[in-house]
């Protein structure tokens, strides 16, 4: 819940206080069902749905677009979400819309973002904001998506495009002010458009100002500082670089906001998490099998396909169930000892 209240309603309470704004999100039996089926049913409240594994981009530190990954490719078909929507409507309140790729290259997207609503459940999508064409812009605005969070990691465009490899600084730039303009002038409450900007060596001096960037200039509705995360999960990305360079080349040196120290040669998390709360939520990956986590990116725990069997069969199986409250939990799967999610 407090994972929920953070990204989801924290947002939208601030921007309404900022702006004068009341905004009463549905509240009726729907929504109180489901958040007694939370409590007392243990059923999740939220799942992270992966539309598209795949991107357009090749950022340095990922492992998508690298080859890293060892499991296979491709697009969440919509009879697959629908499947799952079928599955969890009654009990699930919130559906992040991404993963281990970009979510707009999946061309029914903001169709399932729609159907979402239709049961009362809240939308996020987190995008590189490269794709955000007039056709694209007018989906975003017509459908009921509650947040959009786009990358504004730099102002100066050779740093942002070394950053993004394979974004054009001007046209994805251009591309969000647009979407913003546009939400203004419209005056549509939704989408929240939130800008994330990624603390990295290279930017840590200019952090204000990439600020200042993306509320004024971009008109984003909110922006917040995320600390950089090296994909250490990955074995070839691990076999690929050497870890002193990395930390050389992007790891703050004088910034807070920063997940890791590097001390001694040894790369170390700061204030990691004593217990992990993918208890209490599910990952869809896009062929439709259910996993650990979001640290999963190869797909290395899963228990089961919801293509061929219902959501809750899988989440009440006696593998899942020993998996969530014993190994997940109390961070013990294999994935956990490089896990840096705080």
């Amino acid at each position: 819940m407090n994972t929920l209240f953070r990204e989801y309603l924290l947002p939208i309470i601030k921007y309404s206080i900022e702006n004068r704004t009341i905004y009463i999100p549905r509240f009726n039996l729907n929504t109180l069902k489901k958040l007694v089926s939370y409590r007392v049913a243990k059923t999740p409240i939220a799942i992270m749905i992966e539309p598209a594994c795949a991107c357009n981009i090749q950022c340095p530190l990922c492992t998508t677009p690298h080859k890293y990954m060892s499991r296979k490719q491709g697009i969440m078909e919509f009879k697959t979400f629908q499947k799952l929507l079928n599955d969890v409507k009654d009990f699930v309140l919130v559906f992040y819309l991404n993963f281990a790729g970009e979510p707009f290259l999946n061309p029914h997207l903001f169709k399932m973002v729609d159907e979402a609503t239709k049961h009362n459940i809240l939308s996020l999508v987190d995008t590189n904001a490269t794709l955000l064409t007039d056709e694209r812009i007018r989906e975003i605005l017509d459908s009921e998506l509650n947040i959009l969070i786009i990358n504004v990691d730099h102002i100066k465009k050779d740093h942002f495009e070394n950053f993004r490899k394979g974004a054009k600084f001007e046209s994805t730039m251009q591309g969000i002010k647009k979407l913003c303009e546009i939400k203004k002038k419209e005056k549509r409450f939704f989408p929240l458009v939130m800008a994330e900007i990624i603390v990295s060596r290279e930017n840590e001096q200019h952090l204000q100002d990439i600020y200042d960037y993306a509320i004024n200039e971009l008109g984003v509705n909110g922006a917040w500082f995320k600390s950089l995360c090296f994909p250490l999960h990955s074995k070839g990305f691990r076999d690929d670089h050497n870890i002193k360079a990395l930390v050389d080349k992007y790891l703050p040196l004088k910034s807070s906001v920063k997940r890791y120290n590097y001390i001694n040669g040894d790369l170390q998390l700061i204030n990691p998490k004593e217990f992990c709360d993918w208890e209490h939520k599910s990952l869809i990956m896009w062929d439709g099998r259910v996993s650990a986590c979001c640290y999963d990116y190869d797909g290395a725990y899963t228990f089961g396909n919801i293509n061929n069997r219902s959501f809750l069969d899988i989440w009440n199986s006696k593998k899942y169930r020993y998996y969530r409250e014993k190994m997940i939990k109390n961070k013990k799967l294999s994935i956990c000892e490089r896990c840096s999610i705080l």
